[in-house]
């Protein structure tokens, strides 16, 4: 078994003090410069936008290559060209386009700000179904979507995946969320600026239907959206929702809002492991994963799952012992299910890398394909356009959780300790949930595991 012993140490250890000469470095930040919103018209506003773009963010930028960089100027051109002819909402996601076009998952314009009816959308296997509405429009809740504004659901996407950022299966992920834009699909050239008619299939009935703005309490980053899948109807009454926090709810979705969980099914010698995106939720993570290792230390029998589905981000540094130390206390013929999902991104993707890698053949990858490629650009900060506000989601360093290639000054230098060469996360059994696996409270997932297990 692989131990988590230091790698690279004296590029760690150089890469240590970067951050520390940061604490006598001042910059000005990007944000500080106080613009007069009166004293240019419209035009001037975005032309002086699109210069910050390009003079500024594009020129600092390291996720764009040589040849990405100059299609992103070729736009700039275009839209330069254009601001009589194109609308805000138009601006807002051609530029959302040019940063796409970094094809790197964490350099990005979140759109999610931007106006919504009152449905919240989740993509099944089988679909885009309404998992979440407001009182008044509750009666849709379950019904699949099958059409906006007359154009079928995955023309729509297809229309908006050049707007995105990352790779297709990530893409999926975020459009979910802002399919109940009308801004973002008005400037995409398929709605009103206010309103989207909806073509639904409610039990066996087809039926059109218009839905207007509304701003609604939804606090939730635009990368936690999977969350609205957890009935949170007792401490959340503005929403209506397919399910109830009372009804027997599977392990993914019974402490969904905590975070982080695990528990010991001993009936089936089954350990569990969850960790989502809301982990900053718990106050002692790596208290939960040393109370997990304890007892699985007297468990040693036991077959693991650790659920990564909806890890979307965070700081992978803080589940370390759970890859390490998990395949070192189970017997040897037991097994890791490692649960991951086109959601699994950012932190997420580092922590299965890190299980896969110290977990060698121990390990079976189960659900779907991770959000990303192994190779990536993260750990950034942000630009904000003058005028239109709009922020720039930048990266500066790169990961490499394939080979752990290393590079002073480009790699993350945290890497330098934690880095492993994973090669793949290739799914061993594909599984993705059904809108009935949902309705049902069945996770698919968990229940081949059960049957399948050493």
């Amino acid at each position: 078994m692989k131990k988590g012993k230091l790698k690279k140490w004296h590029y760690g250890l150089f890469a240590l003090m970067i951050p520390l000469l940061g604490i006598f470095i001042w910059q000005p930040s990007r944000e500080e410069v106080e613009i007069n919103h009166h004293d240019k018209t419209r035009n001037e506003q975005w032309m002086a936008d699109l210069n910050f773009f390009e003079n500024v963010y594009l020129s600092d930028s390291k996720t764009f290559s040589k040849d990405t960089a100059e299609s992103c100027k070729v736009l700039l051109d275009s839209l330069r060209k254009n601001i009589d002819r194109l609308s805000d909402n138009q601006m807002t996601l051609e530029l959302s386009k040019a940063v796409a076009m970094a094809n790197n998952g964490h350099t990005t314009i979140h759109l999610s700000g931007m106006d919504k009816i009152p449905l919240r959308f989740y993509w099944f296997k089988d679909g885009l179904y309404i998992i979440k509405t407001d009182k008044a429009s509750s009666k849709y809740l379950g019904s699949k979507v099958l059409k906006i504004n007359s154009m079928d659901i995955n023309n729509v996407f297809q229309k908006m995946k050049p707007h995105l950022s990352g790779i297709d299966r990530f893409k999926k992920f975020t459009a979910s969320n802002y399919l109940s834009s009308p801004q973002i699909l008005n400037g995409l050239g398929i709605s009103k600026a206010d309103t989207l008619e909806l073509s639904l299939l409610r039990d066996s009935d087809t039926l059109k239907v218009n839905f207007g703005i509304k701003k609604m309490p939804d606090t939730k980053y635009e990368y936690e959206t999977w969350a609205d899948l957890y009935p949170n109807n007792k401490q959340d009454t503005s929403w209506n929702h397919l399910l109830n926090a009372d009804d027997q709810l599977p392990l993914y979705l019974k402490d969904m809002e905590k975070g982080v969980s695990h528990t010991f099914m001993d009936s089936e010698k089954i350990a569990y492991f969850g960790i989502n995106a809301l982990w900053y939720k718990c106050n002692d993570f790596e208290g939960q994963i040393d109370a997990f290792l304890d007892t699985l230390k007297t468990k040693s029998d036991y077959n693991v799952i650790i659920d990564l589905r909806y890890y979307t981000g965070g700081n992978f540094m803080k589940p370390t012992k759970l890859a390490t130390h998990t395949p070192e206390i189970i017997d040897e013929g037991k097994k890791i299910y490692l649960v991951t999902s086109n959601k699994t991104f950012s932190a997420g993707l580092v922590t299965a890398a890190r299980v896969k890698y110290f977990a060698e053949d121990k390990v079976v990858i189960v659900g779907e394909e991770v959000g990303d490629n192994l190779k990536f650009w993260a750990e950034g900060d942000y630009y904000t356009l003058p005028y239109s506000q709009i922020k720039i989601q930048d990266s500066k360093y790169e990961h490499d959780w394939a080979e752990d290639t290393f590079t002073l000054g480009k790699t993350f230098w945290v890497n330098a300790f934690y880095g492993v060469p994973a090669k793949n996360l290739d799914v061993d059994k594909n599984i993705s949930m059904s809108f009935q696996d949902y309705a049902t409270h069945r996770d698919p997932i968990v229940e081949w595991v059960l049957k399948h297990k050493q």
